[in-house]
């Protein structure tokens, strides 16, 4: 049904994105937030009212590199933009909508999430668990990841919008395709990509985000893991990215 973008925001909490050198051929724009305090896995009320204040002034509209899966909670600020109804979509190891948090966080802001006037229904897929074993809003469906020839049906029969926003969190993927600072799911990277050109030809697609970086570290140039980390994920955000556009605005592609 077709999508809406025109580019890619990066935004730079913490450098990761700086040696992913081949994201710079798509379109884009940086949104600097290195300087806000207080945003680490949890978020204070002024530093989400801070970048709030800054995506909206972002020109690039369609995707966005959030970084770290610790900053998953901008995904919120994102969906706050939304004024149809419409499905998140977040493929993720965990359903990130613990409650009883005094301030939102990357394990909490899907439960801010639901209380947005237009979201009908959150489908998270990749988590372990099923719904009834976990307790969840009646708004919220999961999907642990079965690869069969059936799942992707399942997936598309359990939004009921024709709009959807798309979270990607790459702490969903198996170890092979991704390497991210939380436990990790086993979606193979081909079935993500699989699922996403379903949604993609299926529903009005608004927007989508990637997070789940390996955050960097003093010894980066000397750290197999990071080096290992950067060069899957890079790999990773890329072939989600070249998908995505390929639908969205064909001649945004890189050449």
């Amino acid at each position: 049904m077709g999508v809406q973008g025109n580019g890619v925001t990066i935004l730079n909490f913490d450098g990761v994105y700086r040696p992913q050198k081949r994201l710079f051929q798509f379109p884009h724009e940086w949104v600097d937030l290195a300087d806000v305090p207080e945003t680490n896995l949890y978020c204070s009320e002024a530093a989400l009212a801070e970048i709030e204040r800054r995506l909206e002034r972002r020109r690039k509209r369609g995707a966005v590199l959030i970084g770290s899966g610790n900053y998953h909670y901008v995904t919120y600020l994102l969906l706050k933009e939304i004024n149809e109804p419409f499905t998140l979509v977040l493929f993720d190891r965990h359903t990130d909508a613990e409650g009883g948090d005094d301030v939102i966080s990357c394990g909490s802001w899907v439960s801010y999430a639901l209380k947005h006037p237009r979201l009908q229904k959150v489908v998270i897929v990749g988590p372990t668990a099923s719904s009834h074993q976990l307790r969840l809003s009646p708004n919220m469906t999961v999907l642990p990841f079965d690869d069969h020839d059936e799942w992707p049906k399942a997936l598309i029969e359990a939004i009921p919008t024709g709009s959807i926003y798309i979270s990607i969190d790459k702490d969903a993927l198996r170890r092979e395709d991704a390497v991210t600072n939380w436990d990790q799911g086993v979606i193979p990277l081909s079935q993500l990509l699989a699922c996403l050109r379903l949604l993609l030809f299926h529903k009005k697609v608004l927007g989508v985000d990637i997070c789940g970086e390996y955050p960097p570290s003093a010894v980066d140039m000397f750290d197999p893991l990071c080096r290992e980390a950067r060069g899957k994920n890079e790999q990773a955000n890329m072939a989600i990215l070249e998908t995505y556009f390929h639908y969205a605005a064909p001649h945004l592609r890189p050449a």
